[in-house]
């Protein structure tokens, strides 16, 4: 039968791609569904397989397997690791940052977002090589590796791998490295570093929190330490400067612009501190 074109349209046939891969690996998977299952039992098993299946005829009367959608908590929990492996990877809200668990030097340490996405776009290439020629592959290549599907299992993957407020702290705490330097969890958190070092006492001193934070942030950049984001900092401060000073939070310190502000009364920045002013030294603990 020929078309308007005078082709005939038995003869027109879609291309299928293929991803050649260099690697000796012998195995195909049948789909891709198979072959994530294969790596990640047991996220399948508490998440459901990787993509929701279709499937279609194509004009030789073959079969294709079509990936149609990613499911993105089966992803966001491979990004935790395998845990046959000794393979984790957690996210800490307190400093809006993913952690994993380096071997070589037994501590968690920081990865960034657009590495979690890199790990997932190649798991997704690494599939399209290794499977059979019956998979329509071009989802897995080009739709699910961009970086809106990728954003989406980072972003569920914050909730799913989210670890406890005190995962780096107290005596079941880990070992955490930052900027080159291990952290033992019974050392002081840095707010609390921060309330020991650079707050003092002082009778006509009025601190507000949003002083004392652009403080604390300078604070700990000088001193290689990582600063809670600042939805974060005030209740942790507000129980560190209480046990301290025994000042609670009040809600009319003046600030910079006159207007009244959260803050405290009678504490004040050491560096903010004029030369005619002098800290009230405290009494030993």
């Amino acid at each position: 039968m020929a078309g308007n074109n005078g082709v005939e349209t038995s003869l027109i046939q879609e291309p299928r791609f293929r991803m050649p891969s260099i690697s000796k690996r012998e195995t195909v998977a049948e789909n891709p569904n198979q072959w994530f299952a294969a790596k990640f039992p047991h996220a399948v098993a508490t998440y459901g397989p990787a993509f929701m299946e279709a499937t279609l005829l194509d004009p030789d009367g073959f079969g294709r397997f079509i990936p149609a959608y990613l499911n993105d908590d089966f992803f966001a929990a491979i990004l935790g690791g395998d845990p046959r492996l000794g393979h984790r990877v957690i996210y800490f809200a307190p400093e809006e940052r993913f952690y994993f668990f380096d071997w070589r030097v037994a501590a968690f340490c920081p990865t960034s977002e657009e590495k979690l996405k890199l790990l997932v776009s190649n798991y997704l290439l690494r599939c399209s090589q290794e499977c059979a020629h019956c998979v329509d592959i071009t989802s897995l290549v080009i739709r699910f590796r961009k970086d809106e599907v990728l954003n989406r299992v980072v972003t569920k993957a914050k909730a799913l791998l989210e670890a406890d407020a005190a995962f780096f702290s107290g005596k079941s705490g880990k070992h955490r490295m930052v900027n080159g330097k291990i952290i033992n969890p019974l050392d002081a958190s840095p707010h609390e570093i921060f309330v020991k070092n650079a707050i003092v006492q002082a009778p006509n001193g009025a601190l507000t929190v949003t002083e004392c934070y652009h403080q604390f942030y300078l604070f700990c950049r000088e001193s290689g330490m990582i600063p809670p984001p600042r939805a974060e900092f005030q209740s942790l401060v507000v129980e560190a400067i209480r046990c301290s000073f025994n000042v609670g939070l009040r809600h009319d310190v003046p600030g910079n612009n006159g207007k009244q502000a959260n803050g405290w009364m009678g504490i004040a920045c050491r560096s903010l501190l004029t030369p005619q002013e002098s800290p009230v030294p405290r009494n030993p603990a």
